[in-house]
C-alpha cells in the first residue's frame, strides 16, 4: 500500500476561486498533495474560531456562509499538514495610508512632492503593522498557530493596470503607482507582512510571472474570473479588476506548491519566502 499523501487546506476569502478552479480544471497537475479548499466572502475568514481541533465560525451569519460555499458547518483541521491562506492581506487597501501621510524617505517626497503631511517613519510603520495584524488573514492565522503545521500566506493579486478606470475604488492605488511610490511601498509592505506573520507562517507574495511592472497584475490573468460559488459558474463582473482567473490561480498553485517542496527537502522557510523583487527593494 502506498503512504498517504501530505493533506494541504488552501483557506481564504474570494482569491481562493482562482486556485480552486485552476486544481478543479487539472488536479493532476499538482500530485504532491492532498488539497482541499475552504473560502469565505471578505473578511469572514478571520471570524473563524479554533475550537478543539475545529475551525468553527463565530456567529450564525458566518455559519451559513460556511455551510453555502463549502458544504459544511465546521472544519476539522488537525488532520492537514500545512495550511496556505490566500486572500485578506489588503495590500491594495494599504495605498490608503500613505495617500496623504509619507515619510522623508519616499521617493515622491524626495522629488519634491509637498502634497502630503510629513510623518515620521516609526509612526507609519506601525500604522501599517497594526493593519496588517488586524487583517483576515493573520487573524487566521492567530487561530492556526496553535497546530503547529506549515501556514503559507498569499496576498490577493495586485489589480490589472485596468483599474484605472474606477478611481472611485482603486483612486489611491493609482496615485500611489504614478507618483512613483509603488516600488518602495511595496518593498515595506511585504517587509511589515514577514515580520508579522513570524514565527511560523512564510509570506509567499505575487508571482513574477503574473506581474505587470511592480505594481500591477497582467490583465489576461483577471478577465474572466469567476466569483466563490461552487453551485454553479458566476463571473466577477467586467468592471472587477482585482480577481485573478484560473491561469492565475494556477501559478498560484506553483508556489505553494513549490514552497511546500522546498520546506520538505529541508530548505527551510527563510528561503522559501517567494518575496520576489519588490521586498528586496526601498
Amino acid at each position: 500500500m502506498s503512504a498517504a499523501l501530505p493533506r494541504l487546506l488552501v483557506i481564504g476569502n474570494s482569491h481562493i476561486a482562482a486556485p480552486r478552479l485552476a486544481y478543479v480544471a487539472d488536479s493532476a497537475r499538482w500530485p504532491t498533495h492532498d488539497i482541499d479548499f475552504c473560502g469565505l466572502l471578505s473578511g469572514n475568514i478571520g471570524r473563524l474560531e479554533l475550537r478543539d481541533g475545529v475551525l468553527a465560525p463565530t456567529d450564525p451569519a458566518v455559519a451559513a456562509e460556511m455551510r453555502h460555499y463549502n458544504m459544511v458547518r465546521r472544519l476539522p483541521v488537525t488532520g492537514y499538514d500545512a495550511f496556505a491562506i490566500v486572500g485578506g492581506l489588503g495590500w491594495t487597501g494599504s495605498a490608503q495610508l500613505c495617500a496623504d501621510h509619507r515619510s522623508l524617505d519616499f521617493p515622491s517626497v524626495i522629488a519634491g512632492d509637498a502634497g502630503c503631511q510629513l510623518v515620521g517613519r516609526r509612526l507609519l510603520d506601525a500604522a501599517l503593522r497594526q493593519r496588517i495584524r488586524g487583517s483576515a488573514a493573520l487573524r487566521l492565522l492567530a487561530q492556526l498557530r496553535p497546530l503547529g503545521r506549515p501556514v503559507l500566506l498569499l496576498p490577493e493579486p495586485m489589480p490589472s493596470a485596468e483599474c484605472t478606470a474606477d478611481p472611485d475604488r482603486f483612486g489611491a492605488y493609482v496615485d500611489l503607482v504614478a507618483r512613483g511610490d509603488a516600488p518602495f511601498w511595496q518593498a515595506w509592505f511585504c517587509r511589515a507582512v514577514a515580520a508579522e506573520a513570524a514565527p511560523g507562517a512564510v509570506p509567499l507574495f505575487w508571482p513574477d510571472p503574473a506581474r505587470e511592472g511592480v505594481a500591477f497584475t497582467r490583465a489576461d490573468l483577471m478577465r474572466g474570473a469567476l466569483r466563490l460559488s461552487p453551485h454553479q459558474p458566476e463571473p466577477q463582473p467586467a468592471t472587477d479588476y482585482a480577481h485573478g482567473n484560473a491561469d492565475y490561480g494556477a501559478l498560484v498553485m506553483e508556489q505553494i506548491v513549490a514552497a511546500l517542496a522546498s520546506r520538505a527537502a529541508g530548505a527551510g522557510a527563510g528561503a522559501v519566502a517567494g518575496a520576489g523583487p519588490a521586498a528586496a527593494q526601498g
